[in-house]
């Protein structure tokens, strides 16, 4: 009987990671690789760096601030470019990864310091980060985050 129930955990298990259902256990290459460009995403952000960014943000980015506020990666390189805001520190943790064949997940909590125009502004985020692997690098697709105390 336990050795019926193996086997039909198996199959079952067999047929959603056949059907891309099932989380992939992320392999640690490829781990190291999204937290590394997540890491430089953030690292670009506080620099200004835009160039690095244009290469870590993929063209269909979805980016939604702590303030509800959505913008495109044409919108958000803009918002950088002008400096009505302007990244201080973002010092990330509790960082948890998914990967789902090239599509990779970063869960976490930052604590931000920004200049939002002249109003220098601190506070915690819990954020989730959505990758899609490319030839080159992992970019970033979407990204939301909510404020938490």
């Amino acid at each position: 009987m336990r050795l019926a129930f193996r086997l039909l955990y198996l199959w079952f298990a067999l047929a959603l990671a056949g059907c891309g259902l099932m989380a992939q256990e992320p392999a640690g290459l490829d781990r190291k690789a999204l937290l590394a460009s997540n890491s430089a995403r953030f690292t670009a952000m506080v620099r200004g760096d835009l160039p690095a960014l244009d290469t870590l943000l993929g063209p269909e980015l979805s980016y939604i601030h702590s303030d509800g506020a959505l913008e495109s990666k044409a919108q958000f390189l803009a918002t950088l470019r002008t400096g009505r805001l302007r990244y201080q520190a973002i010092e990330p943790g509790d960082l948890k990864t998914r990967l789902y064949g090239d599509v990779g997940i970063v869960t976490g909590r930052s604590r931000m310091r920004l200049l939002a125009g002249s109003e220098l502004l601190q506070f915690s985020v819990r954020f989730t980060a959505i990758y899609r692997r490319t030839a080159k690098n992992w970019v970033l697709v979407a990204w939301q985050s909510t404020r938490v105390s």
